[in-house]
């Protein structure tokens, strides 16, 4: 008998197929292919891969279309895939293993992980999971029913029960590009549309649609089906957690968050031996600013996340990230904000380790280490986690160094390259800048940048080239070929600056000062500081001077960053971001008078920013915490009967009229 049956149903996979027959060309005996009406090459590929093929009249039910594919199956076991599917032939031993080993039961079938790219590249995707009952044993009296998103069943036979093992389906299909191509929103929703009209909706369904709801960015009629596929309780069924914390992110999204915390402390508080929940909770906290309880919450998620891991359970309830990468991620965050830098490059320096490919945490990283170490003890323990003679490992640091400016670090990584001659211009440019070639810069022209973000990141390293070899025209000239009016009154500040005329269009300063604090920005970080002073001098706005204090701040120059506080707090100019800083900063040092003085001072600007109320209602004097409270239940009033914010409340209120 034949072991393995590979069953699908394709219309028009001419793209995706051949990547999904590859896949399983080393453990299939045989593939059956029912076609569906496709009028392009799919079905003479599926012929290349020896596919047993049938056509197949669609009628709008994918049960139907399914047990029409396993009823020609003669294998042991059937495994149903589709063609934007695929497995991966590392996890081959697995599949091996399980179909010499595993022994067919009538009432069994297995349910596998899918996991989903669902972003815009295959490159660049995000990534969810989740459970899919596809493989099961032949001759067993075992079939599919449900128009959409189809189940298997036993019928009348009895009850199937479902076993989660630990191979993987990959899955490309609810990328943005193939949801255009293939238009499954439309079609699904005739079936659902159907469905709906003969009363035929099971809670399974209405978990199915609130998906295709969400994949529509419909978080409206999502929240409404996953409420109704949840009214009873399902919570031994795989689709439940999926669906439980699908309705919660939406709650999160659409800002209800008293109905995050009502179904977590209700719901999702049943699967708190899983790293979500905890997670989740986290972030609940973190929302409110109760920084210390999210990091506690952070911490025993990454902790059961390794327990469940060394017993070889599973690991995850729903998503992957759940289990390590958010709860890090958000710890850096909180560890950032409580000034506890040590521990959040700890925890970046995990991240990294897990996956050294990640450039946003390389960047975040790096950027760090090169104010606080020396670029010896940087290259060090860089190059403990990536192999500089590996070329693909030394560009990615060369970049990443070029991309911060930092000059001793992109010497040190152009001398390991063999070459640079795949830079592109605006990194030639860049490199120019920081190795004072004034060459490459006087070679630049300006064309070949197209998109709009290319042109200012063109444009501010021309501007600091001009400023550090007196090029205003050039600069002038480069700036002619962007056609850019942003630009072109940029250009017309810069020269004003350079000829050494005073700027007094203050509306002028205000109106670009994003694009001046990039400039000096890179000023600092090429270590150019006598310009970077001239230049802060004639550019003073007390927005460029806020965007700078917190700059210094969130790199951990802290003196530096009070140097320019205290300009602005002297001219009462601090804007949010500063006050919020300030605050915290102080708190965290127990200096609680100020701490409470500037967090005031930021719930004034902004009553909603329902995070600060924690930390100012907690150190506030006794006189003041009522006032406070009173404040927030009056601008928060959506989230005051949460219940961790209530019981904290409840406990303030107490303190305050102690005499």
């Amino acid at each position: 008998m034949k072991r393995l049956s590979v069953c699908m149903i394709v219309k028009d996979e001419e793209e995706l197929l051949p990547r999904c027959l590859d896949s399983v060309q080393g453990i299939a005996d045989e593939i059956i292919v029912v076609d569906t009406g496709s009028t392009d090459l799919t079905k003479q590929i599926a012929e290349e891969y020896s596919a047993q093929l049938y056509d197949y009249t669609w009628s709008n039910d994918f049960a139907a279309a399914r047990n029409e594919s396993i009823r020609h199956a003669s294998g042991k076991w059937i495994l149903v895939l589709d063609a934007d599917e695929y497995l991966a032939k590392e996890e081959y031993v697995l599949w091996n293993d399980f179909l010499e080993t595993e022994k067919p039961i009538h009432h069994l079938a297995y349910t596998l992980p899918v996991i989903n790219f669902t972003g815009d590249k295959e490159s660049d995707d995000e990534m969810t999971t989740a459970p899919v009952t596809r493989l099961f044993p032949n001759f067993k009296g075992i079939f599919f029913e449900r128009p959409i998103h189809e189940q298997l069943t036993r019928g009348t036979q009895g009850e199937l029960f479902h076993k989660k093992i630990a191979m993987n389906i990959y899955h490309t299909g609810y990328q943005t590009k193939r949801l255009i191509e293939k238009n499954k929103h439309e079609r699904n929703m005739s079936i659902f549309n159907s469905m709906k009209k003969d009363d035929n909706m099971s809670e399974y369904d209405w978990f199915t649609l609130g998906n295709q709801y969400r994949y529509a960015k419909n978080e409206e009629e999502a929240i409404r089906c996953y409420e109704r596929a949840l009214v009873s309780d399902s919570s031994r069924l795989a689709w439940y957690p999926h669906c439980l914390i699908g309705l919660i992110s939406l709650y999160f999204q659409e800002n209800q968050l008293y109905l995050v915390d009502e179904w977590t402390t209700n719901k999702l508080v049943a699967f708190n031996e899983y790293a979500d929940y905890h997670t989740i909770k986290g972030i609940q906290y973190e929302t409110m600013g109760f920084f210390k309880q999210a990091e506690e919450c952070y911490l025993e998620a990454i902790r059961i996340a390794e327990q469940r891991a060394n017993k070889d359970q599973e690991i995850w309830l729903v998503d992957p990230m759940y289990s390590f990468e958010t709860p890090v991620q958000q710890l850096v965050g909180i560890y950032f904000r409580l000034n506890e830098s040590k521990q959040a490059i700890y925890w970046l320096s995990k991240l990294l380790n897990k996956n050294n490919r990640n450039p946003q945490v390389l960047l975040k990283l790096v950027e760090w280490l090169c104010q606080h170490e020396s670029q010896d003890e940087v290259t060090v323990f860089l190059n403990k986690i990536y192999d500089v003679s590996n070329t693909a490992d030394c560009e990615l640091l060369f970049k990443v160094s070029l991309v911060l400016g930092q000059v001793e670090l992109v010497r040190y990584y152009a001398g390991l390259l063999s070459t640079l001659a795949n830079l592109s211009t605006l990194d030639q440019l860049r490199f120019g800048i920081m190795m004072d070639d004034q060459k490459i810069w006087l070679d630049f022209s300006g064309r070949g940048q197209s998109e709009y973000e290319q042109q200012f990141q063109a444009w501010i390293q021309m501007a600091v080239g001009a400023i550090k070899w007196n090029g205003s025209t050039k600069l002038q000239n480069v700036a002619k070929q962007y056609r850019n009016k942003s630009i072109d009154d940029l250009t017309v500040i810069m020269i004003s600056f350079i000829q050494g005329d005073f700027v007094n269009d203050d509306q002028l300063l205000i109106q670009y000062a994003d694009n001046l604090f990039s400039v000096a920005k890179q000023l600092f970080l090429i270590k150019d500081y006598e310009n970077f002073d001239k230049f802060i001098q004639a550019m003073k706005t007390p927005e460029l001077i806020n965007q700078l204090a917190n700059y210094f701040f969130n790199l951990g120059l802290t003196e530096l960053a009070m140097n320019y506080y205290s300009i602005l707090l002297a001219e009462q100019q601090l804007d949010l971001s500063s006050l919020v800083n300030l605050g915290m900063y102080h708190a965290n040092q127990h200096f609680y008078e100020d701490a409470v003085e500037f967090l005031s001072a930021a719930v004034q600007q902004k009553p909603s920013s329902k995070h600060l109320y924690y930390t100012l209602i907690k150190h506030a004097d006794r006189k003041s915490k009522s006032s406070y409270m009173n404040q927030f239940m009056s601008e928060c009033s959506e989230v005051i009967n949460i219940s961790f914010v209530k019981e904290f409340l409840t406990k303030e209120k107490q303190i305050s009229v102690i005499k």
